[in-house]
């Protein structure tokens, strides 16, 4: 192995292999006059190295001690450069030991040759006019595989092969005519061997001038000849590769000379690689163009650092395309750039699959307005700018009213052009400069950049584009034939600055988005600090709601549903909410809470679980077994997949009667999957478990859904009860329930009944059930039970009503 180092500008070693280091152990660090204490070495290193640092290449040979034995070296010394500095030094150390001795011990021997024989390291042999050798050395001799004494006196055609003499007997007449004759022969010996020589045939004359023989002079060039062959077809594979590369390939010399280009850069320009070899751009293409490629290539050769850059390329079969182009010097042996090689390659589809990709991650699928990351990316540039700037945005929150229902009764097509066409709108109310941005499902997002810098102003150009809105989205969509209406909430958020986080600005507009459905929807509403109070209260209120179920201080009470004879028949569970600090939480205020949190689902269990429980109770008395309890049942609780499951469980677990067991539905419940709930309720009837269809009138309700439902019972709800004795059209409609309940063969119940007038007519119009405060509040169990029995009537004239 050889030795290598580097040394830097102050001559210090800072990089040595290890085979330096066997030889010498490590110097890392040391300055050349360190490295030996012999001064004739000191000396050449200094005058060497000097030279190196002028910038040549220093080639020499050096005998020096290597653990105590003197060894030849041929040492090469190159400078390191940074740009047209020279920063350090590298070197390389060869062992040439074994080479030297062996010259030297040839030396010795070939000094008994003749002289010719000391200057030529090939063959050498001698022939006279008959072709008979007169001289030959021992290395000629060896390869015609002779010895020199048996080939002294031999003829040409004792040595060679007949095949062989004929091929040089041409070369050979030509010297003996006096000609010096060159040739290059392809050998192949009788071992199977090839090989290459390169011989010289000169006259020799005799002293009248005449030609008397001829002395030749042969080299083995195998190693030269294997490595030009190896070359050539490295080259003829490089240029195949290149050839069958899709991208243009060139050459160029420092003028802007073509001096090779494959066939993409041929059907580029029009012609063959003949016809372009030799020309320059301005010779092959338009001024325009060839100004373009000649422009970059000083660019280079200015730089002299490769470029890339991407254009726009025109081929002559008027192809056109963008290219990344990439140029790159080409240096000689003293790094001076002799030409240009250059690389194009066709990146239209590339770029068309980024823009692609940049629309997928920006971009809604759908509407292909701006995405939520793509707006928050400009709402952050947005609001940098208007504090710079000192002028207001605004962000408009906008949710489609009962968005949902149209999914659920039209489908998802229908839904999806509403959604491309209320994108469509949007952005035709709103500038350029604004963003139009589909948040995801039925919600947008709109950003008014560069509005007042007065924040009243702002809010009253803000609330006109609102208002715009409001108006545009009124008008009728057409879904492939269909009128739709659509109707939408706006929250509205102004912003000026970056103190607010974007998180904060999105959530203040949903809020506000919020307020206005609260409001009736179809209208708009700004952000009000009330509202962040009332979120957080909210926060709060589900934080505690969840700790209240594992901390017990849920509650049933019970409500009870009473005959007309008076007799308590069952009751509904209500459940209430013990607070520890706030007492006694509305339902009103926590069960909407859990809907939306799905706290419903653990709370409307625990309900089931608790009346279920009640009922065992109540079985082990005369008086009470045969009450019933009505358990209500939440949409989102029912159109679970194993809502079936957990009323079975709850029986199970404690033993309750299923035909006590009551659950009441919403009409809600009816814009989902009917026939889902249908098969639900038919489970759990062939249980034994009843139905009743509360709130009855104030929903959804299909007759012919009604007719299919396994209903056992429905609920009039105390909206139509409470003024049926002031208002004729909730009275038609009680009398309407009544009659509808008796031709399906449904029990009804009344809610909502306060006075005895009410009871009266309801007892009138055929009703059987009621419920309400006349009779009862809701109250624990043990209130309740105290209460069986005990319902007072009024005076006399008024019993006749229940008797």
């Amino acid at each position: 192995p050889f030795e290598a180092w580097v040394r830097d500008e102050q001559e210090r070693l800072v990089l040595e292999n290890p085979a330096r280091v066997a030889h010498f152990g490590s110097q890392f660090g040391l300055v050349p006059a360190q490295c030996t204490d012999r001064p004739e070495e000191q000396a050449r290193w200094a005058r060497y190295n000097a030279r190196a640092w002028q910038g040549e290449v220093i080639e020499y040979e050096m005998d020096t001690l290597v653990q105590g034995r003197m060894r030849s070296f041929l040492c090469i010394v190159a400078p390191l450069r940074q740009g047209d500095e020279v920063r350090g030094l590298v070197g390389f150390n060869i062992d040439v030991t074994p080479r030297k001795e062996a010259e030297r011990r040839a030396h010795e021997k070939d000094a008994q040759l003749a002289s010719i024989l000391m200057q030529m390291p090939g063959g050498v042999s001698r022939l006279d006019r008959d072709l008979r050798f007169q001289f030959v050395n021992e290395a000629h001799a060896s390869w015609f595989g002779h010895s020199v004494e048996a080939m002294r006196g031999q003829p040409l055609s004792a040595i060679v092969s007949p095949d062989r003499l004929q091929r040089m007997l041409p070369f050979v007449r030509r010297t003996l005519a006096g000609e010096l004759v060159v040739f290059e022969n392809r050998v192949e010996l009788p071992s199977g061997q090839v090989r290459y020589r390169h011989t010289t045939l000169a006259p020799e004359r005799g002293a009248d001038g005449s030609v008397v023989g001829f002395i030749a002079f042969a080299v083995d060039t195998t190693e030269r000849k294997t490595m030009e062959l190896a070359l050539e077809q490295n080259q003829t594979r490089l240029r195949a590769l290149v050839n069958a590369l899709p991208d243009m390939v060139f050459l160029k010399d420092a003028d802007g000379r073509y001096q090779y280009c494959n066939p993409v850069f041929e059907q580029f320009a029009g012609r063959g690689e003949a016809g372009i070899v030799g020309l320059t751009d301005e010779q092959l293409f338009s001024p325009e163009a060839a100004h373009h490629y000649r422009a970059r290539d000083l660019e280079l050769l200015k730089s002299r650092q490769p470029t890339i850059y991407e254009e726009d390329m025109v081929f002559a079969d008027g192809h056109h395309g963008l290219f990344e182009t990439i140029k790159t010097p080409i240096r000689d042996g003293e790094g001076q750039i002799t030409g240009i090689l250059g690389v194009a390659r066709d990146i239209t589809d590339r770029k068309r699959a980024e823009r692609e990709i940049e629309r997928l991650a920006f971009y809604d699928a759908l509407t292909e307005l701006p995405n939520r990351r793509l707006l928050i990316d400009r709402l952050h540039q947005a609001c940098l700018s208007s504090e710079r700037m000192g002028h207001h945005g605004a962000l408009l929150f906008l949710d489609l009213d009962n968005f949902k229902d149209l999914n659920d009764t039209l489908g998802h097509a229908k839904g999806d052009q509403l959604l491309v066409q209320v994108g469509r709108r949007l952005v035709k109310c709103v500038r350029q400069c604004d963003t139009v941005a589909r948040f995801g499902g039925d919600e947008f997002v709109l950003m008014l950049e560069d509005l007042a810098s007065e924040r009243a102003a702002a809010a009253e150009q803000t609330e006109r584009v609102a208002e715009k809105l409001l108006a545009s989205m009124n008008k009728p969509f057409d879904l492939n034939g269909l009128e739709y209406y659509s109707t939408p909430s706006i929250g509205i958020t102004l912003f000026q600055g970056d103190d607010t986080p974007i998180d904060e600005l999105l959530k203040r507009a949903d809020l506000a988005m919020y307020q206005a459905k609260a409001n009736g929807r179809n209208t708009l509403r700004f952000f009000d600090p009330q509202m962040q109070a009332a979120v957080t209260a909210r926060s709060v209120l589900e934080g505690d709601l969840r700790q209240g179920l594992l901390r017990h201080e849920l509650l049933l009470y019970y409500q009870p549903v009473v005959d007309d004879a008076k007799r308590i028949t069952g009751a509904e569970a209500l459940v209430r909410w013990a607070h520890p600090q706030r007492g006694m939480v509305s339902p009103a205020e926590f069960i909407p809470l859990a809907e939306q949190t799905g706290l419903i689902l653990p709370l409307g269990q625990w309900v089931l679980d608790q009346a279920c429980a009640q009922l065992v109770r109540w079985s082990e008395r005369a008086s009470t077994r045969d009450l019933t309890i009505s358990v209500n049942v939440s949409a989102r609780q029912f159109r679970h997949p194993d809502f079936v499951a957990w009323v079975r469980q709850s029986l199970a677990r404690s033993g309750a009667q299923a035909r006590c067991l009551q659950l009441e539905l919403t009409e809600s419940l009816l814009l989902t999957d009917v026939e889902d709930m249908i098969a639900k309720m038919t489970e759990l009837r062939m249980e034994g478990v009843r139905f009743s269809l509360d709130d009855f009138g104030t929903g959804y309700s299909s007759l012919s859904y009604l007719k299919r439902l396994p209903l056992d019972q429905l609920k009039i709800d105390q909206s139509f009860v409470r003024d049926v004795l002031v208002d004729p059209n909730d009275a038609a409609i009680v009398r309407t329930i009544l009659a509808l309940a008796g031709s399906l063969d449904l029990a009804v119940v009344a809610e909502g009944v306060e006075t005895w007038g009410q009871l009266e007519f309801l007892h009138q119009s055929g009703c059987r059930a009621f419920q309400g405060y006349l009779f009862g509040r809701p109250s624990p169990v043990d209130v309740l039970e105290r209460a069986q029995g005990l319902i007072e009537s009024e005076p006399s004239e008024r019993g006749t009503i229940l008797g």
